[in-house]
């Protein structure tokens, strides 16, 4: 459903039932919320561990909403393309990595990242193509879009122990990057997806230990399962203040 709204958030006037990039994120990540917010549910009732699992959903959670509030609020104060480009990559760093350091990573997880991942990339389009911007909106999207090489660097990848290597910096080699390859395609081509846990299941017998898993700094407060709340109470909010 679309969110209804007579501003951009980038100082144009756009018709009613157009989403703007803030509008774009704040819907998506809704859905980020609402996924993890399911899964919390059922590890909870399954009994798994929810320290390290649900440091990586409460992770997941907080990364979505962070992003959703880049786009909030910009107006006509909007800061320069390739500044969203960058607040929104140093988020997207973290969604991954989040994702990939997880000791286990079920399907809802990966489907939320993605989620999260493809909500970001919709909302920097729908940011970057205003035409104020011109040249460098242009570039901030070409860039990064998939196919792109404006910067290479030594790859990485899943790695045979289930790890996963991330790439390394611009200029570290000769391998195109851009922002599917180094930050969605890890996510959508993890080889050890597990499946969501069943109500009633036990960790027994799982066959895998649990090292310890830190959250974010900024969240690291948190009691998960009061995140997974916030989280979703926090989409609604995002979702009304652009009415």
């Amino acid at each position: 459903m679309y969110v209804r709204s007579s501003s951009s958030g980038f100082g144009q006037v756009v018709p009613a039932g157009v989403q703007t990039a803030a509008q774009v994120a704040a819907t998506g990540i809704a859905t980020t919320t609402s996924i993890m917010g399911a899964l919390g549910s059922t590890l909870t009732v399954a009994g798994l561990a929810i320290p390290v699992v649900g440091a990586a959903i409460a992770a997941l959670v907080g990364i979505g909403l962070a992003i959703a509030n880049a786009f909030k609020g910009c107006g006509q104060t909007c800061i320069a393309a390739s500044n969203i480009a960058n607040q929104v990559g140093a988020l997207l760093v973290q969604n991954v990595n989040a994702y990939t350091s997880s000791p286990v990573r079920y399907a809802s997880m990966q489907t939320a990242a993605l989620n999260t991942y493809d909500t970001a990339w919709a909302a920097m389009q729908k940011a970057c193509s205003d035409p104020s911007l011109g040249a460098a909106g242009q570039r901030c999207i070409s860039d990064r879009q998939a196919g792109a090489c404006t910067w290479k660097a030594s790859p990485g990848g899943w790695q045979a122990d289930g790890s996963y290597k991330m790439w390394g910096a611009a200029g570290s080699g000769d391998a195109c990057w851009n922002w599917f390859i180094g930050m969605r395609d890890p996510i959508a081509n993890d080889p050890n997806v597990q499946p969501d846990p069943v109500v009633g299941a036990s960790s027994t017998g799982s066959g895998f230990s649990l090292p310890t898993f830190s959250l974010p700094s900024s969240i690291s407060s948190i009691p998960t399962p009061l995140l997974w709340a916030g989280g979703l109470a926090a989409a609604a909010v995002l979702l009304g203040g652009l009415d």
